[in-house]
């Protein structure tokens, strides 16, 4: 069965015809106008302001700004940035609302292991959710994928995470818990039911901001520097599933090694005798396993994903179900073949692809080396960015201005545009993620109102049916998110 398929099938069973899922757009509170249907204006936030701060007046000004009324909890993560603290050697993470244990029955996880510490013994869905519900703002756990752990839930946690082909079990970056790993696939669908059965939610979003073995090895991601030799995933869960598909799982560890030992020439400057495009088109050829394994990683994130759909809905279909889509997606066209919208668009009702163009800039131009490092060193690092921004039909700035300019409205709009595409005839809807305030690198362009603005009216000219004002409430500056509320004002959204 090809991956679509098993896709649209996982759909069967939740108890959601597409006349009830379309009763779903629409389903948020907003001071839309009337006769017009609301329009998600969403907003991602971290749990620290939502446990220490006063809440009423906080929503107060998040719709007045913004007209906000869906807010995104990083309720469950081990990385300290979205908790909102610092980093610090004892930090521990994990679920900041109330792990119910009979949900996780079959995970070699404990309480102390997903019990986040660090606010006490606040809930943080528990205290949210009544009081937003007041102010008009539905409340949605937001899952995002740990790619690292800290110390004090390393141990438990590791027999989770991926194995590279050497052998070596991954804890972090590019690295992360392995989707064939029974463990890891009964926690989170454990914990999504548990939010779902807990809490009165308008839903979840999950998030995995990692890709495939093959593109990792080649260095093509906006996280310039990753060690080839970390190839993932090859756990006894991942061998098994690979030779009950007919591949043979040793020729594809020994590909794997040897497109380790083309990267590894190239960063040193030992150009190939043929190019460097030939020689890698040459290892595909000769070691095919290698896609095999490639496509095996990406199905079986999706079919996770499936999976948490069918157990969402199973408890209530009612329940809006949606995915983040890590930005890379938007710098690499192997990626963009890999992560296939139109794949997800059986078992979603939205889909919020990252499309922080401020940020881009920097962000596309660290992909653009890693790129020029492996499949593109035969280009200059210029060529590299102009051919890439072709693949991807952007007309974006020059190499040495992309930093300092970042990308422009138009790629939310084509980015949007595309994105809609990909799911037309399905009842999905497309939330985009704008940039206001995402970190940057010092010389590298800075969120201004008016920037905001036009990247919201440029992802509605897109056709995007809602919005996630992003990354993090807890970086956004008061006048950007203003600018923000002003264009959805301009365009009658609130």
């Amino acid at each position: 069965m090809n991956r679509r398929k098993f896709i649209q099938l996982g759909v069967l069973g939740t108890g959601a015809t597409l006349a009830g899922v379309e009763s779903l757009r629409g389903a948020a509170t907003t001071n839309s106008p009337a006769g017009k249907s609301p329009v998600t204006v969403a907003m991602p936030i971290s749990v620290a302001p939502l446990v220490q701060r006063d809440l009423d007046a906080m929503f107060d000004d998040m719709r007045t700004r913004a007209g906000v009324n869906a807010l995104f909890i990083f309720s469950y993560s081990h990385e300290a940035h979205r908790a909102g603290v610092a980093a610090a050697a004892d930090f521990h993470g994990g679920n900041y609302a109330r792990p119910h244990m009979q949900y996780y029955q079959d995970t070699p996880l404990t309480l102390a292991d997903m019990q986040a510490p660090e606010f006490g013994n606040v809930d943080v869905l528990e205290r949210v959710i009544p009081i937003a519900k007041k102010h008009g703002i539905r409340t949605f756990p937001f899952v995002l994928e740990d790619n690292s752990l800290p110390a004090a839930v390393k141990a438990d946690w590791e027999t989770l995470y991926e194995v590279d082909h050497h052998g070596r079990r991954a804890n972090g970056h590019p690295g992360g818990p392995c989707f064939n790993n029974p463990g890891y696939q009964n926690f989170t669908l454990g914990l999504v039911e548990d939010y779902a059965r807990s809490y009165d939610i308008g839903g979840l979003m999950w998030g995995s901001e990692r890709q495939g073995g093959l593109l990792n090895t080649l260095g093509l991601s906006q996280s310039s520097g990753q060690d080839p030799g970390r190839t993932t995933c090859f756990c006894e869960f991942c061998q098994k599933k690979g030779k009950e598909r007919g591949i043979d799982v040793e020729r594809a560890r020994r590909g794997f090694g040897e497109m380790e030992t083309f990267v590894r020439k190239g960063r040193g400057g030992q150009r190939p005798r043929d190019g460097y495009f030939a020689e890698f088109w040459r290892l595909l050829l000769k070691n095919p396993e290698v896609l095999a394994w490639e496509d095996l990683w990406a199905t079986s994130r999706h079919e996770l994903q499936a999976a948490i759909h069918r157990k969402v809905k199973g408890v209530n279909p009612a329940l809006q179900v949606g995915w983040h889509v890590w930005q890379n997606v938007s710098f690499s066209p192997f990626q963009r073949a890999e992560e296939n919208l139109e794949d997800l668009a059986g078992c979603s009702d939205f889909i919020r692809p990252a499309l922080y163009n401020n940020v881009a800039g920097g962000r596309f131009k660290a992909f653009a080396k890693g790129a020029h490092e492996s499949v593109f060193g035969d280009l200059s690092p210029e060529t590299t960015v102009e051919v890439l921004t072709g693949q991807l039909n952007y007309q974006e700035a020059l190499y040495d201005k992309l930093a300092a300019t970042g990308f422009s409205a138009d790629y939310v709009e084509r980015e949007t545009r595309r994105s809609v595409a990909a799911v037309a005839g399905h009842p999905v809807q497309i939330w985009p993620g704008v940039d206001i305030d995402v970190p940057v690198s010092a010389g590298e362009s800075q969120c201004t109102p008016e920037g905001v603005a036009q990247a919201v009216k440029a992802a509605f000219k897109g056709g995007a049916e809602g919005i996630i004002l992003s990354r993090n409430y807890i970086e956004m500056k008061p006048e950007n998110l203003s600018g923000a509320g002003g264009a959805l004002r301009g365009l009658g959204m609130i």
